[in-house]
């Protein structure tokens, strides 16, 4: 921040931190800037309007610091698609971003511990504490972990360490304390997954009377996330009757007696640029019951599905997906393979369509294009059919959101 604006809220937030925001004058901001009172005004309309913009000034920087850590930015009813994608490692990064921005960055420090004091003194100033420090970000944590009690469990040591910091003389230490805290919260985390999954949870065929419920859970997962309703629950439906069908690799996954999640598996091709067709296969819709996702399920069930897959003798996947969370079972971009996906112009982002080799080599020497079966399309083709089956399921507000393909 080097212009004159910029210089006048650096100082306004750290006078208000030091005095509180109602003890600060005009005059006493204009003396720290080392400029005449009168001038102020040529920037701002008054002390209320350079807080306003320090607001501003705070809701840019948090917007950068969410999309330098690939984190969602707004709410999870504003775009379920990006919480559903963000990992524990990204929060985690997030976290560790966070804190040293609260403390290290002087206007971002300055206006923490101007909250702090001032969180007494106003509503506003309370309801802005929490939205920043409180409420807000623990309250985000619990939507991106899906559950509260693993929010407060990461979130509440960071809360208490910002009082810690402030008051140490080795600031260095703290940032370690910091470190080792997220480090141990991530290790439980893992650990506490697994002994759970592994406990309470069954992966088995899909049988035909899970039919109505796995479609019921597809269209729930899938609600408003890529478009406005969705297509899915009626795209499976079609899938299963489709002769690319893979019937020994539908899967389900039971917790407590209670489907929570699915995946299939549908043969299909690479027709390579020597004229061959190389059969692979590809998978999904892949679903988790939303009150667990962001949990390791998912996780749990593809790894599952994919050692089923190799049983089989399947060669190749090629799918589309995000790097994010597929990458960490051995998916890379397809591209890396010499794979194209069908129709897509030469130079248009193909960073979605990803391929994992289940034979070692099977893809050496292999380029040529990949297009999804047909089956995929059903809704697209049977418009008229899809509302006709959609009507049999409860009715669901259709909304428009940011992060929608579609």
């Amino acid at each position: 921040m080097d212009t004159t604006k910029d210089r006048i809220l650096s100082a306004a937030v750290a006078l208000f931190a030091a005095e509180g925001y109602e003890a600060v004058s005009m005059e006493a901001i204009a003396k720290a800037v080392g400029i005449r009172a009168p001038s102020l005004y040529k920037h701002y309309k008054g002390k209320r309007d350079i807080f306003e913009h320090i607001l501003r000034e705070m809701e840019r920087r948090d917007a950068e610091n969410a999309a330098a850590c690939a984190v969602p930015q707004g709410s999870m009813e504003q775009t379920p698609a990006a919480y559903e994608k963000t990992g524990v490692d990204e929060l985690l990064d997030f976290c560790r971003v966070q804190f040293r921005y609260w403390t290290e960055d002087p206007f971002a420090s300055a206006f923490r511990r101007m909250l702090t004091v001032e969180q007494y003194r106003s509503a506003e100033m309370n309801a802005l504490y929490h939205q920043y420090l409180g409420a807000g970000p623990l309250g985000y944590t619990a939507d991106l972990l899906g559950s509260e009690e693993r929010a407060l469990s990461l979130y509440g040591p960071m809360y208490l360490l910002y009082g810690v910091y402030d008051a140490a003389g080795d600031k260095g230490a703290v940032i370690g304390q910091l470190d080792a805290h997220l480090r141990g919260w991530r290790r439980d985390y893992i650990k506490n997954e697994e002994n759970t999954m592994d406990r309470d949870i069954i992966i088995r065929r899909e049988r035909q009377e899970d039919h109505a419920a796995v479609e019921a859970l597809v269209r729930e997962s899938f609600w408003n996330v890529y478009r406005p309703g969705c297509l899915e629950h009626f795209v499976i439906h079609r899938l299963r009757d489709d002769p690319a069908f893979v019937p020994e690799l539908d899967f389900v996954m039971e917790k407590d007696g209670e489907i929570i999640g699915q995946n299939m598996f549908m043969h299909a091709v690479i027709r390579s640029d020597d004229g061959r067709e190389i059969p692979i296969m590809t998978m999904g819709p892949i679903c988790i019951a939303p009150a667990y996702k962001r949990q390791g399920f998912g996780k749990k069930l593809l790894d599952y599905s994919l050692e089923k897959a190799a049983a089989l003798g399947c060669g190749a996947l090629c799918f589309e997906g995000n790097i994010l969370f597929y990458g960490k079972s051995g998916f890379t971009y397809a591209r890396e393979f010499g794979i194209r996906y069908h129709d897509l112009p030469e130079g248009a982002d193909d960073s979605f369509f990803l391929c994992r080799e289940l034979i070692p080599g099977y893809l050496s020497g292999v380029t040529g294009e990949y297009a999804p079966p047909e089956g995929y399309f059903a809704a697209e083709r049977e418009p008229e059919a899809f509302e006709e089956f959609d009507r049999r399921f409860p009715p669901k507000q259709k909304l428009k959101l940011p992060g929608q393909l579609v």
